[in-house]
């Protein structure tokens, strides 16, 4: 297995933490003075000393804050997020990854943007946004951003004041799925909300963040519209194949799953997801990015029926001698594996 201290070797101090929503926090923190993130990075978090590893968006811009920001919404279910916005508290110490991820505009460049924010996406759009009116005073930005209520919108009272500074380059709408406010319109995100709102949506580069299926309809929306492939980028990092187990899959047919050397099992349905199996069962897995790009999850199967998918960590190599990740492996067979 990765040893988490060798992931996250940088220790930052919890200087403050102020609420943004009813479920979303804030925890600022002072990096390194050698430490270095593009906007709309993330980094990994080591989670309660060692017990898991979780990745989070960096939601400071770089050259804009002195310190940096974490925004993390509390799930009930969710180990890191509930240990960061309840147990952590200012004076802590906390170890991160370097930054990751290529949802940037280095990455996605452009002149105009489209920026589409999900729920608690719009942390890495919001540090994207930031930067870009600060740097690129020439840049086009149009932002898309849904929430459940008026409630939920997370940096509110920053969206209204980058509005209020940068009229001429920022165009934001504030849309949700209920209780509108004087600020924002009740409105699905459809074809026809992002031809009328986005008219030159097919000269834009269009970067997407939120829930899977949110930008899986998104990508699919913008391209109706015009938006070439190569100019539609999204954040992957949360979009693992790891929602679920498939209970249904092939009448309930069950497989079994033994780690090695230790001997932990679990089961899962046939096709199901071997990250998500293992997660189920309790069993210690590192598990970052959850979408093919890490590494971090890389798993030798000794014996049994698993398809690959999706992925860019291994080599042919690798893949040749046996190595799967975790996040990307459908159990079609009972399965030995050996933690990498």
């Amino acid at each position: 297995m990765v040893e988490l201290a060798t992931l996250c070797p940088h220790p930052m101090p919890v200087r403050a933490i102020r609420q943004e929503t009813p479920s979303v926090w804030t925890l600022e923190l002072t990096p390194p003075p050698d430490y270095t993130y593009l906007p709309g990075q993330y980094a990994l978090v080591d989670i309660a000393d060692g017990r898991a590893l979780r990745a989070y968006t960096l939601s400071s811009s770089p050259g804009l804050h002195e310190h940096l920001h974490l925004t993390v919404r509390r799930l009930p279910e969710g180990l890191g997020s509930s240990w960061l916005t309840s147990q952590v508290q200012v004076g802590d110490t906390l170890q991160l990854s370097t930054a990751q991820g290529r949802f940037t505009p280095e990455h996605a460049p452009g002149s105009d943007y489209l920026l589409l924010a999900g729920g608690c996406g719009v942390t890495p759009v919001m540090a994207i946004a930031r930067w870009l009116l600060a740097q690129r005073p020439d840049t086009s930005l149009v932002v898309l951003y849904h929430a459940q209520n008026p409630a939920e919108l997370i940096f509110a009272a920053e969206w209204r004041e980058l509005t209020q500074r940068y009229p001429d380059q920022l165009c934001l709408h504030r849309l949700v799925d209920r209780e509108p406010d004087a600020e924002s319109r009740q409105a699905p995100l459809s074809r026809e909300l992002l031809a009328e709102l986005v008219p030159d949506i097919a000269e834009r580069t269009v970067m997407c963040c939120g829930p899977a299926g949110y930008m899986t309809l998104a990508a699919e929306l913008a391209a109706s519209l015009g938006v070439p492939p190569e100019r539609f980028h999204h954040e992957a990092f949360q979009a693992a194949a790891v929602a679920a187990l498939d209970e249904a899959a092939d009448d309930g047919v069950r497989h079994r799953v033994r780690l090695q050397p230790w001997g932990d099992e679990a089961e899962v349905g046939h096709g199901g997801n071997l990250l998500a199996a293992l997660e189920a069962q309790a069993i210690p897995m590192t598990a970052v990015c959850r979408n093919g790009e890490c590494g971090s999850c890389k798993v030798k199967v000794l014996e049994g029926d698993y398809v690959q998918g999706a992925q860019t960590a291994l080599s042919e190599a690798e893949l040749a001698d046996g190595y799967a990740l975790a996040c990307c492996c459908a159990v079609h067979g009972d399965l030995v594996i050996e933690g990498a």
